[in-house]
């Protein structure tokens, strides 16, 4: 080879290489651009004031010494330390205080305001609420005992779903309750309607109470993450979320192929989201015989945008089909809990790692007639069960009561009833399958 094409060798050798650097240094400069606008996305969801709210009626004080209850105040006060955090005693006024986990946690004489004799919830959760907009957080903790002078619980509900209507027509933020347990150990009140002819009664045992966060969907999600952590409470029973539900929609396609499939049909479009099936025949094979002949198979949704609780998507009390059809909903699973080896688990897995989707749940459909036809189902807005069995209108036996409240039921009805009417629906929303004989 001659120097002169040698040197032109050498030459190209250099030019490749530093192409590839330049080619390596623009993916690297992308790389660290998108790593710089995940954290300012990130970034952007703030909370700009949060707002603690203690009920402290006389009725709250059995509570202040029960480990679960001031291990709970605990975590969630020493995640919130800041110039951001307002704290106040809440009863039928406001009154700021600081260093309020001292307090709670110290002499019960130190926690004493005017009106700690009655608790108004209207003023308490209206209040919260108008203080809870501009990417504002209000958390509440309270017995939810609905104390009412005049003893008439059928008005529990009128009032509060009158404050709460009013109050969301200004302000449209989302409404989490979590239910708690902890001891307690002091004079529990009885409600005007008991007729044990005594104001109260010592006791020590178990007994609820409740942490209520008010504000919009993004800051309720980072206070669920980041300060009111479910699982770190202790005591922690049920959950309950309130929501406005505008042009909410979900994801969803049915599953051709897995375990849940039980007959056969036929994808119309050859497309990755299927709604349309046909050739729809029933039958199960069981010990080689035929018998029982119906036709199942599973929907995937995405559910992962989502803030519904688990516990409700969970439940097939809260979803419906519509009567055209004679599909009835046999179980609903969490793509999370299936074994790994599972065909409908292997799909889903491939699917969602194209990104574009996040299939969470799997809802299995059955009909053993009327196959055929369009499948319509809801998931429903309903009063949540174990709200429905918390709520009493009897507390004169409190003693070994360690799971209702009085007019809780009531007060969460007003609450439940006011975010209908203001949203203007009764579904979440709804999935649509056609099913064709050929």
């Amino acid at each position: 080879m001659n120097k002169k094409n040698l040197s032109s060798l050498i030459l190209l050798f250099f030019c490749v290489i530093t192409t590839i650097a330049c080619k390596s240094d623009k993916a690297r400069d992308i790389s660290n651009k998108a790593v710089k606008q995940v954290k300012v996305v990130n970034s952007q969801i703030h909370i700009n004031k949060i707002n603690f709210y203690f009920e402290n009626s006389g009725s709250m004080n059995g509570y202040l010494n029960g480990a679960n209850f001031r291990q709970s105040m605990g975590r969630i006060l020493h995640r919130v330390e800041g110039d951001n955090l307002q704290t106040y005693f809440v009863n039928t006024k406001e009154y700021k205080v600081d260093k309020i986990l001292d307090k709670i946690r110290g002499d019960v004489n130190k926690i004493k305001t005017p009106g700690t004799e009655n608790s108004d919830h209207k003023f308490i959760f209206t209040n919260a609420i108008k203080n809870s907009s501009n990417n504002n957080l209000s958390i509440v903790v309270t017995d939810g005992i609905y104390s009412m002078k005049d003893g008439n619980i059928a008005d529990v509900e009128v009032d509060i779903q009158d404050a709460y209507e009013d109050a969301l027509k200004i302000n449209e933020i989302e409404t989490v309750v979590l239910k708690m347990t902890s001891d307690f150990n002091g004079t529990y009140y009885f409600s005007e309607l008991c007729k044990s002819g005594q104001k109260g009664i010592k006791i020590n045992q178990i007994r609820p109470y409740y942490i209520f966060l008010f504000g919009n969907k993004q800051v309720i999600n980072k206070a669920l993450k980041d300060i009111v952590i479910i699982d770190d409470l202790e005591g922690h029973e049920d959950q309950a979320r309130f929501m406005i539900t505008k042009d909410l929609s979900v994801n969803y396609t049915v599953l051709t192929q897995g375990e849940e499939k039980q007959g056969d049909f036929k994808q119309v479009n050859r497309t990755p989201i299927v709604k349309e099936i046909g050739d729809a025949v029933k039958f199960s094979k069981r010990g080689g015989l035929l018998k029982d002949n119906y036709l199942q198979f599973g929907i995937a949704v995405d559910y992962s945008k989502t803030s519904i609780p688990e516990s409700y998507l969970v439940s097939t009390s809260n979803y419906s089909i519509e009567d055209n059809t004679g599909y009835s909903i046999e179980e609903i699973k969490k793509v999370s809990d299936l074994d790994k080896a599972n065909k409908s688990y292997k799909w889903i897995d491939a699917q969602n790692k194209k990104g574009k989707y996040k299939y969470t749940y799997i809802i299995v459909v059955k009909a053993k007639e009327k196959i055929y036809g369009d499948l319509n189902l809801s998931l429903n807005i309903n009063f949540p069960e174990w709200i429905e069995n918390t709520g009493t209108n009897n507390d004169c036996n409190i003693k070994k009561d360690t799971n209702t409240t009085f007019a809780f039921d009531r007060l969460m009805i007003g609450i439940s009833k006011a975010y209908k009417k203001v949203g203007n629906k009764e579904d979440f929303f709804k999935i649509k399958i056609k099913i064709k004989a050929d």
